[in-house]
């Protein structure tokens, strides 16, 4: 197993990755994170942690929300597109995104949806916002919400 995480997971970013196209970056480490569901009111406290794989050009992650969802995504920049291709998963389901900055947001649009989106907002060394939403007539409908503070 050792050999598997040696190879998957890197130190950092990759030299050849361009630095303005760095997103998620700061988001390397373990967060303690609060996830509300907007319609129902649904509030679990939970855990992601973030670390640079496939050799620094890619970012993995896992979200722990206990008793709900156990997930991960893979987020690897595509110097063609100068965006990030992603997938999430958890049992049951996968999900296409890219991603691609947006003035001080990062916005991962669904591949097969392109009104259903999910964001990452007022990134610091301490703390992240995020939305899972959906659009409608221009107007966003948040479905579910996470706020996110550092651990390691």
């Amino acid at each position: 197993m050792r050999n598997f995480i040696e190879a998957l997971t890197s130190e950092s970013k990759n030299p050849a990755l361009p630095e303005t196209l760095n997103y998620f970056g700061k988001l390397i480490g373990s967060w303690q994170i609060d996830y509300v569901e907007c319609d129902n009111s649904r509030a679990i406290k939970g855990e992601w942690h973030f670390t640079w794989a496939l050799e620094g050009m890619a970012v993995q992650d896992v979200i722990i929300l206990p008793g709900y969802e156990y997930g991960t995504s893979l987020r690897i920049y595509n110097p063609n597109t100068c965006a990030w291709d992603v997938a999430y998963g958890y049992t049951g389901k996968i999900f296409r995104l890219e991603a691609k900055k947006q003035e001080d947001m990062i916005v991962l649009t669904n591949i097969d949806d392109e009104n259903r989106k999910w964001i990452f907002t007022d990134i610091d060394d301490h703390q992240f916002h995020w939305l899972n939403v959906t659009v409608k007539e221009n107007e966003w409908h948040i479905n579910a919400k996470i706020d996110g503070q550092r651990v390691r």
